[in-house]
């Protein structure tokens, strides 16, 4: 019996114009309903998938900032900040590198001192709460995640000039938007799933998983029904136990019909 159902948002559950399909709220209740949870396990900001879920936003679970934050009402599961001196060092380096931008994502709100980029993530598509700031390395936050934002490739060339710096020391995963993503080593949506789980005696069998990105494989891993979509690349789709179809095919809402059908819900 499935207990707990946990998905991707950019590229997975959402289209590509970042949009959700309402139906998914009224799936929720019929799950909660039914006693089986719903996860929201994004690289995104706790109050952008909030906003995303807000007809339902106090029933579901959400895996926020690829995991380094996880909260279930007013009840924090898992929280993994970065170390300070850690998030000196990566925003030292970064600097370096041209043709990118940087924003940091904490307890109280997420950062930038790019005001093009605060504009953009404040966005409906984004729903950020982002303030702009002069200096990041003067913010007082519990810091879970820096994204940097490669404007030519992140995969090809910031991956490859940052990894041999931070490689053992820091969990370096490609998200959506051309965007790299630094948490601390340990932190990744398939821990944050895993305490999830554990927080409320789920097993790995009766736990699915939906994604899309290379921030998903430790997700798919955790749980024991994996969903890639065909918008994956190759390698992510090969992860993963079933390949579904795109994201802008409504293909969760679609899987997670069946899903329920099968386990009679």
């Amino acid at each position: 019996m499935i207990k707990l159902i946990a998905t991707d948002m950019d590229g997975t559950l959402l289209n590509s114009d970042g949009e959700i399909n309402t139906e998914i709220y009224d799936i929720i209740r019929k799950l909660n309903n039914d006693g089986v949870m719903f996860a929201a396990a994004s690289g995104r900001q706790l109050m952008s998938l909030r906003r995303k879920f807000e007809p339902v936003a106090d029933d579901i679970i959400y895996i926020a900032e690829n995991g380094g934050y996880t909260v279930c009402g007013d009840e924090e599961i898992y929280v993994n900040a970065l170390d300070r001196s850690l998030v000196d060092e990566i925003l030292t380096e970064t600097d370096k590198i041209e043709d990118t931008s940087l924003f940091m994502c904490g307890k109280k709100y997420s950062y930038t001192n790019v005001p093009e980029l605060a504009e953009i993530m404040r966005n409906p598509v984004f729903g950020y709460e982002i303030k702009c700031v002069d200096d990041l390395r003067n913010v007082d936050d519990d810091i879970f995640k820096i994204g940097l934002f490669d404007n030519v490739d992140p995969r090809e060339r910031t991956l490859k000039i940052l990894k041999p710096k931070f490689e053992g020391r820091v969990h370096m995963t490609l998200s959506g938007y051309n965007s790299l993503d630094f948490l601390n080593i340990e932190t990744n949506k398939g821990v944050a799933l895993e305490n999830v789980m554990e927080r409320f005696g789920v097993k790995r069998e009766e736990t699915v998983a939906f994604g899309d990105n290379y921030n998903d494989i430790e997700m798919f891993e955790a749980a024991g029904e994996s969903y890639a979509m065909r918008n994956a690349d190759e390698y992510v789709r090969g992860r993963a136990k079933n390949v579904i179809g795109t994201n802008d095919e409504d293909s969760v809402v679609k899987t997670i019909k069946s899903i329920m059908e099968r386990e009679g819900l």
